[in-house]
């Protein structure tokens, strides 16, 4: 059964249940049962429970020593312990419940949960118990107890009920809630599945459970914050790739491809013309050890077992066909073992030993979380089970499986009085070497097998007894071996004492795990497989891996590689599903050098996203391995591809893999590894020298800190140059030309804005970044794009910031002509598809790094012969662009709405412009394919016309009535007198393009000249008053009147309902809002006020209410008097319009008595943007979410989050003048710096000091 989407909902929500089932009861039976309260943490002593059985005391006893036990960790205290013990006991019963349903699925056990009550093996348990355990409940209770007993025979780590983690057992009404869910229909048939478990261990932490930890901390706080982060299970198709092409493609190398395997492993790798040539003497099965270091629910070494099983089969029969001595068990370490033959009387004994040979011998696994190394155990188990059960082999005649090779790397017991006790009983070199163990193994919880205790181990050796020098390096390590099976013993027999407390046996199993974790690293591995977490380590595990020059620091899962490689025999072969930054990242940069320079890479797999249920990470499948004939790396890129396993599997099948020779990715700067990339790119960096610093000069520039304070966008921006400067900050995907929206403010230098970097960091070093570029022009690109790689021009007179890479020709020897002729080209070749490939050799992010750009193979050297070819078509591309932005008002290029513009002036519409621009790709690309000498990629006219379309300004699909909407929001701005009708009319002609690189005007081409008469001269006050002459409904219907524009629909309604949300979202920007037309309404919306921002001044409120409230008001006034004169003469319809104005009369005097409170303490500056200055008006706005906004504004205003407007100087001037004499930068934006007080440097500490005066 496939564990689709739903098919996994419906699991999850059964974990869930039961889990919340469980836990709730196992709250309440220790509160009330055994005096433990989880919720607050206190635990009752135990003399004072007189309410419970002599088995339940015990029980309580057994509690309390395992509390103390998990409270001797540093940083558990009681209620986290007895937290920790509630979620261990459900998880144990649920995984016992599980594990039974699941062997009755396989016909290993007889029905006992299946049917509840009614199970077969409880129905012939009650015959034969008769009535002597009491009611049912009862009994049920003693025959599920009665198989655990049984089972735990076999595993002891899960069905033993006398575990730590398996002491409680919930009662019959939460006991039968479970069975119901346990026996639902709908689940019914995924207990047939191996897979169920891992995914039972994977939803017991839900989501909303890994999401509460994030938000509490972005790295993980301890081990199981860490486990529980990254319970992701492996899909199976992962599963097969990675195990196919490791232990099945060593399995196939060494019979030289007469296996089994090459048709039953559906992943494996083989290149058509390959001829593997066999092995001299085959590898005895028995020695061969596969590992997985985060082994998880072990769903690696489940389809690892099913591999095993045919190898062992093969094995045999190769032995009987070659001799006894021809199967290699040196190798394995194996030299104490005897042939096949010899150990089995027949092929039928030798078969029903297998299973265990494979659990004992042939798989390994790791996992910091106990509870993984439980299900992985089981998993084992039962996969071990269902081998006999296919191979005919009866229960009685299944051998007994030992403990097998899963460890839980567990932190070393921290009981410091039970160390020094166990410690008294040893020898003293053997008390020495388990006290240095311990603290060698420190680590381990948080690390697992990141922690490199084997290398460490001849050191303690070396400390503990000495060492006889490199001759004699076997017998130190055979004295080691013999002093750590003393102290396995030891602890053994410490756990069984008699007078060994139970938290004593507790310290012993977590010792003893310490010394098995330390077995498991002393061996070298032929197979690793893993799908290791991702993302931060714990703190202490990050230090740690900082000190050892590890680069799993940065993220975990580059430590497990790094450790893999270190774990694994030089032929063995690791497979790794992983985040796949590693390709690319530049903190990454060691680990694929070591992957690289020692050509380990024999495949990989670029998945992209949507693989981990659950994961936002971008995954990829890794092969790595030692010696092979050639350097190649097979390779695919499923990036894009939506079924990524029916693509991978097609792949494979019809043998059409690409590959690359890794000495053509070791000549790109960085090593990226760069799947995408075809050879031919790759060559380029043999053929020319980088971009960056051989032509250009790649560079980042400033941060603001405060983008809030110190950033307005365009239309804010009223004062003069002085005070606000261009200032480039990113954006949309918009080659060739976007001309910045985005100012800063810069007056006095920056002073406010480098005052407030050196305050937080000593410096305004980061503010200066890159100063000595400013101003000059050049090329800029996002640092930040979801579409793709965005360069375009920068002009001069710009200040740009980190999110703006920039770009600065380094030959100052050349005249201007030649310098922008060079510029144009080199923008041109960067617009180029061309370049967007050697850009994405780096990554295909949404973070187009400074490094990608400055490693392109590229110079003037090969643009020469093609640099006016290239300019021009740059002036093509930078004209559309313009073109474009032309048609958006809220740009500095702005003219006309794209309806006036092509139908009054003659201008080229968007969709005319899009096919200009697709034309000039075409062109572009075959160019620059020939500069490069690249063949041109098969590129449709489809995909180039795809690219152009995420054009920012292409990307809206403009419907009749968006282009109407944009037609009447420019006569809004007309009525305002910001732009100038005469556009539209002809009166007044366009100016032709200007240079690119020339700073842009504050002034866009469309908006009224200084001085020149607007359409209808005004305060920057309009209404919404039919009859009056400042009506603003119909002074845009006469403005578009006069551009021929007819609209269909009411503008004064429109202008109502529609108008304002529309213009607020196209007036935001960079995380800004900022309308500048403000409508000021009753309650009713009756009236409204329009206020034009650019227009506000301290008077406006006084003119809004003297020239336009109070006069509306005393019309109303009169014919609310000349109604009321009526008196009983008043008809009803001149009732209802008397209620109504006498409604309207109420609001318009409200409006006016309110207008005028405010009047005399608002102060309106324009630097303090519109959302803040706006902010005191917040009750006259009647969209909602817009007066939500101010209004928050308002309270972080009074709150004084925003001392350093000007307007909150108007409202608190002593807070604000306290708080400046101690923030200078507050102090300069006030123009107060006379207030600020330096404070005194730090005294330097005595020592210093001293050595000072002594110098």
């Amino acid at each position: 059964m496939a564990f689709d989407q739903a098919t996994r909902a419906r699991l999850q929500r059964f974990v869930t249940d039961v889990r919340r089932i469980l836990e709730e009861e196992f709250t309440r039976q220790l509160r009330t049962d055994y005096g433990m309260d989880p919720t607050s943490g206190m635990v009752s002593p135990l003399d004072g429970l007189r309410h419970i059985t002599e088995q339940q005391r015990e029980t309580a006893r057994i509690l309390r020593e395992t509390l103390a036990h998990y409270c001797a960790a540093p940083g558990i205290d009681e209620r986290a312990g007895l937290d920790r013990i509630v979620r261990e006991q459900a998880f144990t019963v649920l995984n016992r419940l599980a594990a039974l349903r699941m062997a009755e699925a396989r016909g290993l056990l007889i029905e006992s949960v299946g049917n509840g009550y009614q199970a077969r093996g409880f129905q012939l348990y009650l015959r034969l118990a008769g009535g002597s355990l009491g009611e049912t409940g009862a009994a049920y209770q003693a025959y599920l107890l009665s198989v655990f007993d049984e089972l735990s025979q076999d595993l002891p780590f899960l069905f033993n009920r006398y575990s730590a983690q398996g002491r409680l057992f919930p009662r019959e009404a939460a006991l039968l809630r479970v069975l119901e869910l346990l026996n639902h229909g709908e689940i019914e048939p995924l207990w047939g599945e191996d897979e169920t478990i891992g995914w039972i261990y994977q939803y017991f932490n839900s989501r909303e459970e890994r999401k509460a930890m994030r938000d509490a901390s972005q790295a993980p706080r301890d081990s199981r914050e860490l486990a529980v982060r990254n319970q992701f299970f492996t899909p199976r198709y992962v599963v097969e790739f990675l195990v196919d092409n490791t232990l099945g493609r060593l399995w196939f190398d060494w019979t030289g491809g007469r296996t089994v395997l090459g048709e039953r492993c559906e992943y494996l790798l083989v290149k058509r013309d390959e001829r593997a040539e066999p092995a001299e003497h085959l590898r005895d099965p028995r020695t061969i050890k596969l590992l997985d270091p985060a082994c998880g629910s072990m769903h690696f070494g489940l389809y690892a077992f099913d591999l095993f099983l045919e190898i062992y089969k093969e094995a045999w029969e190769y032995e009987q066909a070659h001799g006894p001595r021809s199967l290699d068990r040196e190798t394995g370490g194996g030299s104490d073992l005897r042939p096949l033959c010899q150990t089995y009387a027949d092929q039928r004994q030798f078969w029903s030993d297998v299973p265990r040979l494979i659990i004992e011998r042939n798989i390994y696994g790791v996992d910091i979380d106990p509870r993984a190394a439980q299900i992985a155990s089981l998993a084992l188990w039962l996969r071990a089970q269902r081998a006999w059960h296919e191979a005919g082999v009866k229960a009685k005649d299944r051998p007994e499986v030992g403990r097998g090779h899963v460890v839980a790397a567990v932190a070393p017991p921290a009981e410091v009085d039970l160390r020094k006790r166990f410690m008294e009983e040893l020898d003293p070199l053997d008390a020495q070497l388990f006290e240095k163990t311990l603290l060698m193994l420190k680590g381990v919880s948080d690390l697992g097998l990141l922690l490199p205790v084997e290398k460490e181990l001849p050191r303690l050796i070396k400390d503990i007894f000495g060492e006889r020098g490199e001759l004699f390096r076997a017998d130190d390590l055979e004295q080691w071996r013999k002093a750590e099976e003393r102290l396995r013993v030891a602890l053994g027999d410490y756990a069984r004492a008699a007078q060994s407390s139970y938290q004593g046996r507790l310290f012993a199993e977590d010792a003893l795990q310490g010394l098995r974790i330390l077995e498991q690293c002393k061996h070298s591995y032929d197979v690793l497989v893993m799908n290791p977490p991702f993302g931060q380590p714990t703190e202490s595990a990050r230090e740690f891996m900082k000190l050892s020059g590890s680069d799993g620091w940065k993220d975990i899962y580059a430590g497990f590689f790094e450790r893999s490689i270190d774990l694994t025999r030089s032929s063995g072969l690791i497979g790794a599903i992983t985040s796949s930054q590693f390709f690319h990242t530049r903190q990454m940069k060691g680990l694929r050098e070591r992957m690289i320079l020692n050509e380990l890479p024999r495949s990989i797999i670029d998945l992209g996203s949507d693989v981990l249920d659950d994961a936002a990470v971008q995954t990829a499948l890794t092969v790595l391995g030692g010696a092979r004939a050639d350097s190649k790396m097979a390779y695919a890129d499923l990036f894009e591809i939506e079924n990524k396993e029916v693509e991978l599997r097609s792949r494979i099948e019809k043998n059409c893999l690409d590959y690359l020779l890794l000495k053509d990715i070791a000549a790109v700067p960085g090593r990226p590894l760069c799947l995408h990339a075809s050879p031919n790119v790759l060559k380029q960096w043999r053929l020319d020298r980088s971009l960056d610093p051989n032509t250009a000069k790649v560079v980042t520039g400033n941060h603001t800190f405060d983008d809030e304070r110190f950033l307005r966008i365009y239309p804010e921006v009223t004062s003069s140059v002085t005070d606000w400067e261009q200032y480039e900050k990113g954006g949309e995907y918009q080659p060739f030309f976007s001309p910045s929206e985005i100012f800063l403010r810069w007056s006095d230098s920056g002073a406010q804005l480098r005052a407030l970097n050196s305050e937080a960091y000593g410096s305004d070093a980061q503010v200066m970044q890159s100063s000595r570029y400013w101003g000059r022009k050049g090329i800029c690109f996002n640092h930040v794009s979801s579409v793709g790689f965005s360069p375009r021009v920068l002009p001069k007179n710009t200040i740009f910031s980190s999110e703006s890479i920039s770009i600065f020709l380094v030959d100052s020897d050349i005249n201007e002509e030649e310098t922008r002729s060079r510029y144009l080209a080199l923008l041109a070749f960067l617009a180029s598809t061309v370049a967007q490939e050697l850009v994405y050799v780096f990554g295909r992010f949404r973070k187009i790094e400074n490094r990608a750009v400055s490693a392109i193979p590229i110079s003037f050297r090969r643009l020469a012969a093609h640099q006016a070819e290239l300019a021009d078509a740059a002036k093509r591309g930078i004209s559309i662009s313009r073109r474009l932005s032309s048609f958006e008002e809220t740009s500095p290029c702005f003219l006309l709405p794209e309806l006036i513009a092509t139908s009054r002036v003659g201008s080229l519409g968007r969709r005319s412009l899009r096919d200009e621009a697709v034309d000039l790709y075409r062109s572009l690309d075959e160019v620059c394919h020939r500069i490069v000498g690249i063949c041109e990629r098969d590129i449709s006219a489809e995909d180039r016309a795809d690219l152009v379309d995420q054009f920012s300004l292409l990307r809206a699909n403009q419907s009749q009535d968006d282009l109407l909407a944009e037609c009447l929001s420019w006569a809004v701005g007309v009525a305002f007198g910001r732009f100038d009708h005469r556009l539209a009319t002809g009166q007044r002609t366009a100016i032709s393009e200007p240079d690119p690189f020339d700073s842009l005007s504050l002034r866009s081409p469309g908006m009224l000249l200084e001085g020149a008469e607007p359409f209808r001269l005004n305060a920057g006050i309009l209404c919404d008053s039919k009859g009056h002459p400042f009506d603003l409904a119909h002074l845009a219907e006469e403005i578009l009147q006069s551009a021929d524009l007819e609209v269909p629909f009411d503008v004064r309604r429109w202008l109502q309902r529609d108008f304002f949300p529309v213009h607020l979202k196209k007036y935001s920007r960079s995380r800004r809002r900022a309308p500048i037309y403000w409508p000021l309404s009753t309650p009713s919306g009756s009236y409204s006020l329009w206020l034009y921002y650019p227009s506000l001044t301290t008077q406006t409120l006084y003119t809004a209410v003297n020239d336009f409230v109070e006069p509306r008001l005393s019309h109303v006034n009169r014919e609310v008097a000349a109604l009321r004169e009526k008196g009983s003469e008043r008809t009803r319809v001149d009732d209802k319009e008397f209620e109504l104005l006498r409604v309207h009369e109420a609001e318009l005097t409200d409006l006016r008595d309110k207008l005028l409170q405010i009047a005399p303490t608002y102060r309106p500056n324009h630097d303090d943007g519109v959302q803040i200055t706006a902010a005191p008006l917040w009750q006259f706005f009647r969209h909602k979410p817009w007066q939500k906004v101010l209004k928050d504004t308002w309270s972080k205003l009074e709150r004084g989050e925003y001392d350093w407007a000007r307007l909150a100087m108007s409202y608190w001037p002593d807070r604000v003048r306290e708080k400046c004499k101690t923030d200078k930068s507050l102090a300069i934006a006030h123009g107060l710096e006379h207030l600020y007080v330096e404070p005194e440097p730090e005294r330097a500490k005595a020592g210093a000091r001293k050595k000072d005066e002594a110098e």
